[in-house]
C-alpha cells in the first residue's frame, strides 16, 4: 500500500460506518471483526494499491468511491475499467498466497475502508469458522455480481 494509514476504529461516524459495511453479519460478529479489521482512510488521488504490489488484504469500502484502473499496454497509459462505491470489497484476491495486484485502486474522492490481512483470515479460521464462512459468503456474492455485470456487458459489446 502507498502512503494508506491504517489505524483502528474510532468515532461514532466511524462506528456506524463499520457497521452499514458489515451489515450482513450478527451482533457478535461484528464485535469479533471489529477487533480485527483496521480503517484506513485515503485523501483523494491516493492510490490503495498498484499495479504489481504485494497483494495480503481485502478491504471494505464504507465510504467515498474508487476507481480500479487497469493498464493499457500503450506507454503505461492506464483505462478506468471499475468505479467503486461504498459497500465493494476490495483486493479480495490478495487473500490468496503469492498474490501481486493486477489493477490500481485509487480513491476519487476521500474513502474510508476496512482492511482485512491474510494473517487475520487465517485466524479465524483457527477461532471463528461461521464467521469466516459468513465473510467467504460475502466475497462470492460480490464477485457473483461483478461477473454477472462483465457478462452484460461482453453482451452488449458483441
Amino acid at each position: 500500500m502507498n502512503n494508506v494509514e491504517s489505524i483502528e476504529l474510532s468515532s461514532d461516524l466511524e462506528q456506524k460506518s463499520f457497521s452499514e459495511v458489515f451489515s450482513f453479519l450478527g451482533d457478535e460478529a461484528l464485535k469479533s471483526l471489529g477487533s480485527r479489521v483496521t480503517e484506513v482512510k485515503l485523501e483523494q488521488d491516493m492510490f490503495l494499491f498498484e499495479v504489481g504490489d504485494s497483494a495480503g488484504e481485502a478491504f471494505f469500502l464504507a465510504r467515498g468511491r474508487l476507481s480500479v484502473q487497469k493498464q493499457t499496454g500503450f506507454h503505461r497509459k492506464m483505462q478506468v475499467v471499475a468505479l467503486l462505491e461504498p459497500g465493494a470489497v476490495v483486493g479480495e484476491a490478495g487473500l490468496l498466497p503469492g498474490r501481486l495486484h493486477a489493477v490500481s485502486v485509487r480513491a476519487i474522492e476521500p474513502s474510508l475502508l476496512y482492511r482485512l490481512d491474510r494473517q487475520q483470515m487465517e485466524e479465524l479460521e483457527r477461532t471463528d469458522p461461521p464467521l469466516l464462512i459468513q465473510l467467504l459468503r460475502r466475497f462470492l456474492y460480490i464477485s457473483s455480481l461483478r461477473l454477472e455485470k462483465t457478462t452484460e456487458r461482453l453482451a452488449h459489446v458483441l
